[in-house]
């Protein structure tokens, strides 16, 4: 297992080492990062498509992005062993990379599969998590294909799980994952008594030095109005972060869509701050969350060659109250044509 974890010192001394200027570089209070991260989020589960995403991690951990996200999920749990498999070579055999230059966020909650066993999620859930008394069929909601838990159990299962795909024995940004779904399925009521239970332990978590924070990663909940079925107040989840953790909690990140056609984020004043209604990006600046964003290229609007790939990405970076953008990409060179603009 690889000790350590990014630290301000180690993540500014990565930046130094290749001369850029630390205006450019964003600080999240626990580390400096670009305004950008390799998401690893597309392609299929071949060893073509692994072999493409080594490259462009290790292109981007040698070069001057310091910044991966991931998810159990990904690919069947490949894109967390692709980033292990980089992270081993460059840490422990060639010796070129410290752990505390490069921040690492991943995500927990929905059923994940193993194409190493290989498993399914739904086979997964059988197989393995009920099978093993972590899971029963009742704590899971399933929701357009969906399957998503607040039973912590699954998320400490699943830390463990992604500590051993890449080979860290500290992860730095661990996200609920869609907890939309459980949101519509549960209600209100009973989404934020089972919040309450999930981050409870994601504290522990970080006492067991497992975490270094955690946060949420949405697709819809800080984008609908405040009737939504899925809507999350983020006052709320910084609440009961602070009932549950302290006044230092380590609720310090959440993730949701940005780009030129899904600019809810920066428009759309559906959160509360002081008797006013204002954006999820004001907001998260106000309480001090770091906000970083998926979908930053939108890919349906990107393929039809409206915007070139730097153009979204500058765009998305440049918007107050954005802290980074994962960019998903498996092509060094994409990474290089998204990046120019930037730097």
């Amino acid at each position: 297992m690889i000790k350590g974890w990014a630290t301000v010192e180690g993540t500014k001394g990565y930046f130094d080492k290749r001369g850029i200027n630390i205006k450019k570089l964003k600080n999240s209070g626990e580390f400096y990062t670009l305004p950008v991260a390799v998401g690893t989020h597309l392609g299929d589960f071949s060893e073509e498509h692994s072999i493409l995403y080594q490259d462009c991690i290790e292109h981007a951990f040698r070069d001057k992005v310091n910044f991966v996200d991931t998810c159990v999920n990904y690919r069947g749990m490949k894109s967390e062993r692709d980033i292990g498999s980089v992270l081993d070579k460059l840490i422990n055999e060639e010796k070129v990379l410290k752990r505390e230059e490069v921040v690492i966020s991943t995500k927990a909650g929905m059923i994940p599969g193993d194409v190493a066993i290989p498993l399914k999620p739904l086979d997964y859930l059988d197989a393995i998590l009920i099978k093993n008394g972590l899971l029963k069929k009742e704590d899971v909601n399933i929701i357009d294909g969906y399957r998503c838990t607040l039973n912590p159990k699954l998320y400490d299962y699943c830390i463990e799980q992604s500590k051993k795909n890449m080979r860290l024995e500290t992860i730095d940004i661990l996200y609920v994952h869609q907890p939309g779904i459980s949101r519509e399925a549960l209600g209100e009521e009973k989404f934020y008594e089972g919040i309450k239970e999930v981050f409870t332990e994601l504290e522990k978590q970080v006492n067991k030095g497992n975490i270094r924070n955690y946060g949420m990663a949405t697709w819809w909940c800080f984008r609908e109005d405040i009737e939504g079925i899925r809507y999350i107040s983020l006052n709320k989840m910084y609440e009961i972060a602070k009932e549950v953790g302290g006044e230092n909690h380590h609720f310090r990140f959440i993730q949701l869509p940005y780009n030129k056609i899904m600019k809810e984020a920066a428009t759309l004043r559906n959160q509360e701050f002081q008797g006013q209604k204002i954006t999820i990006l004001e907001l998260a600046q106000k309480l001090g969350v770091n906000v970083t964003i998926s979908a930053p290229l939108n890919q349906f609007d990107f393929e039809k060659g409206k915007y070139t790939g730097s153009e979204l990405v500058k765009y998305v970076v440049e918007t107050e109250g954005v802290y980074a953008a994962m960019v998903g990409t498996k092509r060094k060179e994409h990474l290089e044509q998204n990046l120019s603009g930037i730097i």
